[in-house]
């Protein structure tokens, strides 16, 4: 659904009203993305993001786009690089655990002497 809507935009040929509009809706999604990144994110997108003022061009607008749309895939893909690379190390873990005859959970001692009792039992 955004892909499309991101198409439908690239098609269309904004007037200087709409154009007007896409610029405050551009500070809006730059505000509330900000709001949600630590500040080493926040200085990365400002030096990446160029400042729309007064009535901006069609280039502009979309050059404007093209910038917040490519660095937000980047940080998406960064995203999922850093769960995969956790995911693997898990994984990594969980094989080392199995390879040392220890279940997942199971205090680390004499391998398969499994656990041993709690003081309530």
């Amino acid at each position: 659904m955004i892909r499309e809507l991101l198409e439908e935009v690239r098609k269309s040929s904004p007037d200087e009203a709409g154009r007007k509009r896409l610029r405050t809706i551009y500070g809006k999604a730059l505000g509330a993305l900000k709001d949600g990144l630590s500040e080493d994110l926040q200085k990365e997108l400002e030096t990446l993001t160029i400042p729309l003022e007064g009535t901006p061009t069609e280039s502009e607008i979309r050059l404007a786009q093209a910038q917040l749309v490519g660095w937000l895939e980047g940080l998406f893909h960064g995203i999922q690089a850093a769960l995969w690379a956790q995911h693997m190390q898990a994984r990594a873990q969980l094989d080392e655990m199995r390879r040392r005859g220890l279940s997942p959970g199971a205090p680390e001692g004499t391998p398969g002497e499994g656990p041993r009792p709690g003081q309530y039992l």
